[in-house]
């Protein structure tokens, strides 16, 4: 910095000697109080002194030790000053980054009544002080005043830890090298120096980071010494590097699938989806990217649905974590508008075949056949029910062979859920006889369990016999019980069939629970 050089004149020089002596006299009395006379009552005096140079001091101690100490501030023609400009030294106590318990502010001039040279009783802690100049102009003059504890005060060793850092492998192994960083703190004297031994050679001076880039296992020991000599405990950390894979020159493997409904021709109805997968064995997928119709490429993150109707190029690719860009494929395929939404049911129609006699009436068995059409969605289903029954899938002719009148009832549905009308034809059949492995001839149109009318349609099951001839409850019965699970087991295997539904399944066991059949010194009840 240039400095102004004049000679001061002496009327000036007093004028700015009594501003400055009444300044002085303005300086809070919380400051450490200045002794005009020279006494020193502290272990160590600590000097500063300043000259014409206003952008630093002349001189200035960095280190001291903590306890008493006797600060000398001189700003004198002795000092170099020949303008009879005023300094001080200031002790900083704003700041909490620096210590903050001596509060001191001296003001010095070659004209005060001191010839410029003042002292100070101050007591030290170990830590940093900041001092400056707090006169006007004067901001350049500061420093730091490093205080360390005094020998043999400081029994305590430093507090230390490493760290280590590099790229890792998924094995946590450090790839091509590792760096191991070495810190240590003293609170008392201060850190003097850290050493460090690598797998076992003799100890060195820590001065940075310590790259390790040998191929191996290793183990770094560290320690640090304080300024007052003590030495703190070895530690270690340990850890693996191993060599870079080979270069990774290979794209990833690229793949695309399309989904959706589709119709006849092969053409996605609405919407088709177009999903992406990328792998890559070596460095691993860093992106994957697609263009929809020639568009600009943009970033996939998610299966891409296309409902825009007509025909549509998707093409993909994808980068690894090396760089290397798989070649452009693409996938085609063309989205239609959905047809219209389908509201009409099926169209069914049954028709009965079998021998007749004069009264109309089927001969020994009836066989109903349903068909059903939909020009829409499609059929998805045909269901009938027989005399009351519960419906049941349509898969073929349905052959009638018990005498009797018949209802027979049928519907249809298609694929979006539209379910036709019910219709339903009546017929008799005679001259027919039950198979021959159905316990008994029984003709009751509704299921009698003993004397105990349910009120369930007695229907013909899937082997031809009717419901009451499966539960056939004439023969004796060793006792209640077994008569009771006897109809259970029926009763599940029918609604199993769908003959009986839940609620007629329920009436059947209750009035068999409440029956006496298989009760102690009854007989067999009959219908």
């Amino acid at each position: 910095m240039r400095r102004n050089r004049f000679k001061a004149h002496p009327t000036l020089v007093m004028l700015v000697a009594v501003v400055f002596t009444a300044l002085s006299l303005a300086v809070p009395a919380a400051y450490a109080t200045v002794s005009r006379a020279a006494k020193t009552t502290a272990t160590q005096v600590l000097t500063w002194t300043a000259g014409d140079d206003y952008t630093r001091y002349a001189s200035a101690p960095t280190t001291a030790v903590a306890g008493p100490a006797t600060i000398v501030f001189e700003n004198s023609a002795a000092t170099g000053n020949t303008t009879g400009m005023p300094h001080t030294l200031t002790f900083d106590t704003s700041n909490s980054d620096y210590n903050t318990d001596v509060s001191l502010n001296i003001q010095a001039s070659p004209s005060d009544s001191n010839g410029g040279r003042h002292t100070a009783e101050v007591t030290l802690t170990p830590g940093v002080y900041h001092y400056f100049c707090a006169m006007p102009g004067h901001q350049l003059m500061s420093g730091e005043l490093i205080v360390t504890a005094a020998p043999g005060d400081d029994t305590t060793a430093p507090e230390t830890s490493a760290t280590v850092s590099g790229t890792k492998d998924a094995s946590g192994n450090f790839v091509s090298s590792a760096t191991v960083t070495v810190t240590a703190s003293d609170s008392e004297s201060g850190v003097a120096s850290i050493q460090y031994s690598l797998d076992n050679a003799a100890f060195v001076t820590y001065s940075k980071p310590v790259d390790v880039s040998s191929v191996g296992h290793h183990m770094l020991a560290y320690k640090a010494t304080d300024k007052a000599g003590n030495t703190s405990p070895v530690k270690s950390v340990e850890f693996t590097v191993v060599a870079a894979p080979p270069e990774d020159k290979t794209p990833p493997d690229t793949s695309a699938t399309v989904s959706g409904t589709k119709d006849a021709s092969g053409n996605y109805v609405s919407t088709a989806t177009v999903t992406v997968t990328a792998s890559d064995t070596e460095s691993g997928v860093a992106k994957i990217e697609y263009s929809l119709d020639g568009a600009a490429y943009v970033a996939y993150t998610a299966p891409v649905g296309v409902s825009s109707v007509g025909r549509h190029t998707f093409a993909y690719r994808a980068t690894d974590k090396a760089g290397n860009a798989s070649l452009v494929k693409s996938v085609e395929f063309t989205v239609v508008a959905a047809p219209p939404e389908d509201r009409t049911p099926p169209q069914a129609s049954a028709s009965v075949s079998g021998t007749k006699n004069d009264s109309g009436d089927y001969v020994g068995s009836a066989t109903v056949t349903v068909t059903a059409s939909d020009t829409e969605s499609g059929v998805a289903k045909i269901e009938y029910s027989l005399d009351g029954g519960p419906y049941l899938q349509y898969s073929a002719p349905v052959v009638i062979d018990r005498a009797g009148s018949h209802t027979f009832v049928y519907r249809a549905t298609d694929k979006v859920g539209n379910t036709s009308t019910p219709q339903s034809l009546s017929l008799t059949i005679v001259d027919s006889k039950p198979p021959a492995d159905c316990p008994e001839t029984d003709s009751h149109s509704t299921v009698f369990v003993g004397s105990i009318n349910t009120g369930v349609p007695n229907r013909v099951t899937a082997n031809g016999c009717t419901i009451n001839e499966l539960i056939e409850d004439h023969r004796a019965w060793d006792n209640h019980g077994a008569f009771v699970s006897h109809v259970g087991e029926i009763v599940a295997t029918l609604r199993k069939e769908g003959i009986l539904d839940q609620r007629e399944a329920a009436e059947i066991k209750k009035a068999a629970a409440q029956s006496d059949i298989g009760m102690p010194k009854r007989g067999s009840a009959g219908h």
